[in-house]
């Protein structure tokens, strides 16, 4: 066993006395499921291309305890004013207060289950799965937090901030969205310069009969960062759940999202865009299974890989039995901008129905030559040609991100990373 799945460890760590009976026993079926099945291999089918073998010589630890002041005072100058509502949580614990908003309650895990703890059993730990890492961050987070919104929440767009600071961070996040609430929510995980960090995150979000949610999250590593992240929803009757994801930077970066469309009406749309260099990995596995009739479903995921890095896309959109009505859609396509880099992707439909729309595809290649000689015939030289292609090939992803400022940050990183990227700065205003 490596010492990152020491049990005694993991049992040790997740202990926490004032945990209500129904958290301490998810807390060991995860720790013990976790210790059973050890680190995921290459034999480990959602696993076969992304190796985290060298986790195991690594000691799994408990989070860093600081202020968060520091921290936060770096992330706020980082990501600048976004006209967001900003809420941040160092190694997972949050840090300052929380406004009072009408139709928006936000509070800390922790306390809410030392107040509160039935209000969250049957949500927390149940909508996402436990499996893995997934699985360390249920045995071992010590807190995170609560939002909750209703139709009556008419404010800002919230932007939840967390920064690793440190060597481990366990961050949790339960968003519940009441009937007929609608908000947009923001995730940035941000890792502090010249420290090598592991995050394992969880955010479960439940979607009540008529919810409306446009959830954009981003990850944003250092050099030695490793993200494990997992985002688990579940959908009501005629809710709308929007994720777009926003990958880039970091050693290792891989989110897991599994949205279950419970009610008749759902409709899900997972966005996705990442860019990968040197020698990083970013992965994307996704599952949406339509369980009841006239749900609607869209993927769209767009990469560029440069140098020697590597990508991975699996897909999975399940269409149970007995559904009627439904449409499923899921398109993945990648950039490979170097001969050395690798992309391995699988897009795939199980379908249990006859009574339904669905297509599913990928495509993979290199910058259009064509395209390339027409911005040349334009006294566009090589270099600037290609770089306004690649920023081209993603751009549509990125723009459909509604928080303005958010979406301008983020063009201007994804251009300080490409080649020539700032010199087509003004094109991509």
């Amino acid at each position: 066993m490596s010492a990152f799945l020491d049990s005694q460890g993991l049992a040790t760590l997740g202990t926490r006395e004032s945990d209500p009976a129904w958290l301490t026993a998810l807390r060991q079926e995860a720790s013990a499921g976790v210790v059973e099945s050890g680190l995921p291999t290459g034999k480990t089918e959602a696993w076969r291309y992304t190796s985290v073998r060298a986790l195991g010589n690594q000691s799994v630890a408990a989070a860093k305890t600081t202020s968060g002041n520091e921290a936060v005072a770096w992330a706020t100058e980082l990501l600048g004013d976004d006209g967001t509502l900003k809420l941040f949580l160092v190694n997972g614990v949050p840090v300052g207060d929380f406004a009072s908003v009408a139709g928006l309650s936000v509070s800390s895990l922790a306390d809410t289950l030392k107040d509160a703890p039935d209000t969250l059993q049957g949500r927390l730990g149940k909508i996402a799965h436990s499996e893995f890492f997934a699985g360390i961050n249920s045995a071992l987070f010590e807190d995170g937090l609560v939002l909750r919104v209703n139709a009556k929440y008419q404010g800002l767009p919230i932007h939840i901030v967390h920064v690793a600071d440190g060597n481990a961070s366990y961050p949790r996040l339960l968003v519940e969205v009441e009937p007929n609430g609608n908000i947009s929510i923001v995730e940035t995980y941000l890792s502090k310069p010249g420290q090598d960090d592991v995050c394992t995150a969880v955010t479960e979000v439940h979607l009540a009969d008529g919810a409306r949610l446009e959830h954009l999250r981003v990850m944003e590593g250092g050099d030695g960062s490793t993200h494990l992240g997992t985002l688990g929803v579940l959908q009501d009757r005629n809710s709308t759940y929007t994720s777009r994801s926003v990958a880039m930077g970091g050693k290792l970066s891989r989110l897991e999202i599994e949205a279950r469309m419970a009610g008749p009406g759902a409709e899900c749309n997972l966005d996705g865009m990442y860019h990968a260099i040197g020698s990083e990995h970013v992965a994307h596995h996704t599952l949406i299974t339509h369980a009841d009739s006239h749900g609607a479903s869209t993927e769209e995921y767009r990469g560029l890989i440069d140098d020697r890095a590597h990508a991975v896309f699996d897909g999975i959109i399940i269409v149970d039995q007995g559904t009627k009505g439904t449409s499923a859609h899921q398109q993945n396509h990648n950039l490979l901008l170097s001969d050395t880099a690798t992309v391995n992707t699988k897009p795939h439909l199980e379908i249990d129905s006859d009574d339904l729309s669905a297509s599913h595809g990928a495509t993979v290649g290199s910058v259009n030559p064509d395209h390339l000689f027409f911005l040349r015939a334009r006294g566009i030289d090589e270099n600037h040609a290609r770089s306004i292609l690649t920023f081209s090939f993603v751009r549509s992803i990125l723009d459909r991100i509604e928080v303005e400022a958010v979406k301008e940050r983020l063009i201007a990183r994804l251009l300080s990373r490409l080649p020539y990227g700032d010199d087509i700065a003004e094109l991509a205003k």
